[in-house]
């Protein structure tokens, strides 16, 4: 079975020996995945190529990361907002974020170049570790965006121009415990920016997507589950057939709560896939630099339908 279902969403198996493009498994693989997105805009991956130990070994290392001196934590910066250290902020105490921008492809250049500024004397392990680990979930994009342009029945040509000019960043994401009379929001509701965005947490639970019913509902927190959400990007692309996951964080264990996350963005334009205009879908949003509204939605986030609509 390529798929199943966990909750209200959809899981697709990705350990499948036999998912591969022209099999059966892969078409219906497809199809389930265009479904899920479509109605919630999110489904599971599941795969253990992520071994324990690795996973574990990640999850220490960003505590590791976290732990170090906010003047340190702050030192690496980025032109693009949401690319760098992200945290202290009043309306969400409990939340603090940090990014490895690879401006590309997943790289271990980048993630030394990160590591030196955190350590000065760099970290072999910490460098090792990530690469490994996101080059794993990179894998997991690619794959996952293969099988939508075949359930599209899109050119491959299309697939292959997408992915060559997709850029990576990876996410750490810490939560502290709430006191007893605090609140325990996390993060507030939103959408992400990205075209996809993989999700992967300790067992702590705490992140919730909406689901088309307006339900809010929990996600697994299990090593070998993957939760791909469809971002602004995706639903773009799509002309408004995919909808972008509603998420946020809600803190309810008395545990410290710590995820992952591979953002994808476009370092040329972002556009409407022309196959998926026509006379029912006209043509919704306009062609854009995909960093340029990354740079608008971090400062008029309120204002994001008169950047993308035509």
């Amino acid at each position: 079975m390529s798929s199943q279902m966990v909750s209200e969403i959809p899981v697709i198996d990705f350990m499948d020996e036999n998912l591969k493009p022209g099999t059966e498994t892969w078409f219906s693989a497809g199809q389930v995945m265009r479904s899920a997105l479509e109605a919630n805009g999110c489904f599971y991956a599941m795969s253990n190529k992520v071994s324990t130990e690795l996973h574990n070994s990640v999850l220490s290392l960003m505590k590791e990361l976290f732990d170090l001196p906010l003047e340190i934590k702050t030192q690496k910066t980025s032109d693009k907002p949401y690319h760098s250290y992200y945290g202290q902020i009043p309306m969400h105490p409990l939340y603090e974020s940090v990014g490895i921008d690879f401006d590309g492809p997943v790289n271990k250049e980048a993630i030394q170049k990160y590591a030196n500024v955190m350590w000065s004397t760099g970290y072999d392990h910490f460098c090792e570790s990530i690469n490994l680990y996101a080059k794993l979930l990179e894998e997991m994009d690619q794959t996952a965006k293969r099988l939508l342009f075949d359930a599209y029945d899109l050119d491959k040509r299309h697939c292959d121009s997408l992915l060559e000019s997709t850029s990576y960043m990876i996410r750490s994401f810490k939560y502290l415990v709430p006191h007893d009379n605090e609140d325990n929001l996390g993060l507030r509701a939103h959408t992400d920016v990205t075209y996809f965005t993989i999700l992967h947490q300790n067992s702590v639970t705490g992140l919730q997507v909406k689901l088309k019913t307006g339900e809010w509902i929990d996600s697994d927190p299990s090593p070998s589950m993957f939760l791909i959400l469809a971002g602004d990007a995706l639903k773009v692309w799509s002309n408004d057939r995919i909808k972008a996951c509603e998420h946020k964080i809600v803190i309810k264990e008395k545990k410290e709560r710590c995820s992952m996350g591979l953002f994808s963005f476009n370092n040329k334009m972002v556009q409407t896939q022309e196959e998926l205009i026509d006379e029912d879908h006209p043509k919704r949003y306009k062609s854009f630099d995909h960093y340029e509204y990354v740079a608008f939605h971090s400062k008029f986030p309120s204002q994001i339908s008169s950047f993308l609509l035509v």
